[in-house]
C-alpha cells in the first residue's frame, strides 16, 4: 500500500515513482559506503556531477591497482 496526497496522479503512477526514488536512494548510499564523498563541494549539477564522476574514476583506479 502506497500513500500519497496527490489525488491527481493515479496509482499505477505513485508507485513508478516510489520505485524510481528507491533507486536514487540505493545510488546514494553506494556511494557513501564506497566512494567516501561525506559532503558535495558545489550546489551546481554540474558540480555534484563532477565530484561524483571524479569519486568513481578513483575507485576504479584504486580497485584496479589492488587488483
Amino acid at each position: 500500500m502506497y500513500l500519497t496526497n496527490q489525488m491527481e496522479v493515479d496509482a499505477l503512477q505513485v508507485v513508478k515513482l516510489y520505485i524510481n526514488r528507491w533507486k536514487v536512494e540505493t545510488f546514494f548510499k553506494w556511494i557513501k559506503q564506497y566512494l567516501k564523498i561525506k559532503v558535495f563541494w558545489g550546489e551546481s549539477a554540474n558540480a555534484l556531477k563532477t565530484q561524483i564522476w571524479v569519486a568513481i574514476c578513483t575507485f576504479v583506479l584504486v580497485a584496479m591497482i589492488k587488483e
